[in-house]
Parts: structure tokens; sequence; C-alpha cells
């Protein structure tokens, strides 16, 4: 009896140990993300199976939401923000007539293209999708949507009948908010 309580004692000391070291002994593997300059995105650590699931997916082009978790959005903050945005869709400026303008406009601009591109500067507020940016730039191409607050510039509007009307922004915006559809 002595023998196996002293076995049954030395057992419930090492077992723990054991179970410890296995789960330090599992492989994990650094993740790192970078832009196109070589600054580091985002760095996430996960198991050898997860880190070979998404190297085999970013090889065969499949950039899903499981993948694009690792990249943050980017947020900062500055005084202006520069655009050139062209497309065909729509534009909706609360309490405003549809027409062109050329000046200082606090109201929110809200825009969804279906054809079209955004190119900005980034220097003030904005909030922008994952791997679309590079460095200080910005860019959505096609479909995609977004929102300017306090918009100072040159606004176009090109009216179709049947088709989507055209837009054209240049200038800058306070606050700018894009997201882009193409994924």
């Amino acid at each position: 009896m002595k023998k196996v309580l002293a076995i049954f004692v030395v057992l419930s000391l090492v077992v723990p140990y054991m179970a410890i070291a296995n789960a330090e002994n599992e492989a994990k593997e650094k993740i790192e993300v970078y832009d196109s300059f070589g600054n580091k995105i985002a760095e996430k650590i996960v198991t050898e199976e997860k880190a070979k699931e998404i190297e085999q997916e970013l090889t065969e082009g499949k950039a899903d939401a499981a993948i694009m978790h690792l990249l943050p959005k980017r947020m900062d903050f500055g005084v202006l923000t520069y655009v050139v945005s062209y497309g065909k869709g729509k534009v909706y400026i609360p309490l405003h007539r549809d027409r062109s303008f050329l000046r200082l406009f606090i109201r929110p601009i809200f825009f969804k293209y279906e054809k079209g591109f955004t190119f900005v500067k980034f220097g003030a507020n904005y909030r922008w999708d994952r791997c679309k940016t590079f460095g200080d730039y910005g860019f959505m191409v096609r479909r995609q949507r977004g929102v300017m607050i306090g918009f100072i510039g040159l606004h176009i509007k090109i009216g179709h009948k049947l088709n989507p009307d055209t837009h054209i922004f240049v200038g800058g915006s306070f606050v700018m908010i894009g997201n882009d559809l193409l994924l």
C-alpha cells in the first residue's frame, strides 16, 4: 500500500509538468505582414498548421477573411486629406440639390460607385481598407463606397438618363472613410 501511495504522489507531481512541457513544445510560427515600403504592419503568432494553411491560401491567391484579419485597418489624424475621385454611381449629400460645386462643403458626402477609382493622400482623419494603402497613400478601384466630411474643392456631376451619373471630386477632406467592395 505504501508503494502505491508513493507512486501516486510522484505521478501527481510529475504529470502536470509533462503536460506543460508538451504544450510548450507545440510548434508555433510568427507571421509578420509588411507594406510595400518595408514597414511592419502586423505580427501574430499562430500554430504551424495554421501558418501552412495561410501560406497555401496565399500561393493560390485566396485572400479571404481568415487571412485579412491579420491586417489592421489604418487610422490616423492630421490636417487635410487630399482626394481625387472619379466614378459612376450614386452620390448623396443631405439637404443639397444635385449639382456641381466649387467650395467648402461641411455636410457629409456619401458615395457608392459601381465603377471608378479614388486616390487619397492621407493627412487627416481616415479609416481605410486593410491592404489598399502604400505609405501615406490609399486607393480604391472598381466597386467602392465612402464618406467625406468637410470636403473643400471641386465636385462635377455629369448626369445620364439611362446610366448611373458620373461624379468627379478633386480637393481635400477633413474626414475620409473608404471601403473597397472588390473583395
